[in-house]
């Protein structure tokens, strides 16, 4: 196993762990991504956000991942 398949392993855990945050809606991620994007952030935008980011990370865990195992 090389680094390439390190980063998509990494890739998937931020996915999990963002991705189970957004879900159960903690009040922790929703407030360091509304701090991060500026006060006039909803609650809902905030959560949608980390599901996206979360959902890219994913893709680019699995791109990475076979990346790493096929080479």
């Amino acid at each position: 196993m090389n680094g390439w398949a390190l980063g998509g392993l990494a890739c998937f855990l931020y996915t999990v762990i963002i991705g189970g945050l957004a879900l159960k809606k903690s009040p922790g991620l929703i407030k360091i991504v509304k701090m991060k994007l500026g006060k006039k952030t909803t609650d809902q935008t905030a959560i949608t956000l980390s599901l996206v980011m979360a959902g890219l990370s994913g893709i680019a865990g699995i791109i990475l991942f076979i990346t790493g195992l096929s080479s």
